[in-house]
């Protein structure tokens, strides 16, 4: 009998095969896809899976529920933070604005509307590494990313980076059950250790 597949789409710091990597070893008897990029997703999605792992937004683009919620310090959400150099973008008055493609290009245009409450041009990256040169080369004001990578966005820039943390909430990775495996997979998921899932803002499940 083959393993109950389980797809997850989410943006760390490590780079994609890793994580799929660390996340393979960590769910024996699952097998796992990872990946980066909205294309991706959609074929993986349309092969069939048991169960997905990413953010509601995500889930709720595709007429998918989450089943099993993601927690971190009791709230089942997280905050976005505008970055920009030398001084916080006023999220008023920016008008290009990059960030990691979770929704495709009309997705996208309204995900960043809700954060930042104006239609800026949106540039869309597939990793987290590809935010920073956005704003080298001056292609946008700010970057748009969870307040959470913010210190390794930091550590990894000569720019001298100032941010502003946005008020919308956005909800924290979640997963949905697809198949009749989907409930082994999230007891597996559940069993996670906890280096793997603060990689994505998670700290324990409900």
């Amino acid at each position: 009998m083959a393993d109950p597949r389980l797809l997850v789409f989410l943006h760390v710091a490590a780079k994609q095969r890793a994580f799929q990597t660390e996340l393979q070893a960590a769910l024996p008897g699952v097998a796992v896809t990872a990946v980066g990029r909205t294309g991706d997703f959609d074929r993986a999605l349309s092969e069939g899976q048991d169960a997905v792992l990413t953010l509601p937004v995500v889930l709720a683009a595709h007429g998918l529920a989450p089943v099993l919620r993601g927690v971190r310090q009791g709230s089942a959400d997280e905050r976005y933070s505008l970055v920009g150099t030398e001084a916080a973008p006023d999220p008023g008055t920016v008008t290009a604005v990059g960030a990691l493609d979770l929704l495709g290009r009309d997705g996208m245009t309204a995900f960043v509307y809700t954060l930042v409450g104006r239609h800026p041009k949106v540039e869309r990256v597939t990793k987290v590494e590809d935010l920073l040169p956005l704003l080298q080369m001056q292609r946008v004001e700010a970057i748009l990313l969870p307040s959470r990578l913010l210190s390794e966005v930091k550590m990894a820039s000569r720019l001298n980076l100032a941010s502003r943390e946005l008020t919308a909430p956005v909800g924290l990775p979640t997963v949905a059950r697809l198949g009749e495996s989907g409930v082994q997979v999230m007891s597996a998921i559940k069993r996670l250790p906890n280096g793997i899932t603060r990689a994505f803002g998670v700290e324990e499940w409900r």
